[in-house]
């Protein structure tokens, strides 16, 4: 029996949240290892990144161990 269309479509936007998720969190790091240390701005906005990603995958473990 295949899924119903709007299962499918829910899936499909959580795969692509996690695509978004995964490019950011990459991006991020990325500034943090070139670039961050030397330019105040960036580093600034690479620390708001990192602490978003560690809470945000605090909430995801809590929330699947439920």
């Amino acid at each position: 029996m295949s899924k119903s269309l709007s299962k499918r479509v829910g899936e499909l936007f959580a795969h692509v949240q996690d695509l978004l998720d995964t490019v950011t969190h990459t991006a991020i790091k990325r500034v943090d290892e070139n670039k961050g240390k030397k330019n105040g701005l960036l580093g600034f906005f690479s620390s708001i990144g990192d602490a978003y990603f560690k809470k945000y995958t605090e909430i995801k473990k809590d929330t699947e161990s439920k």
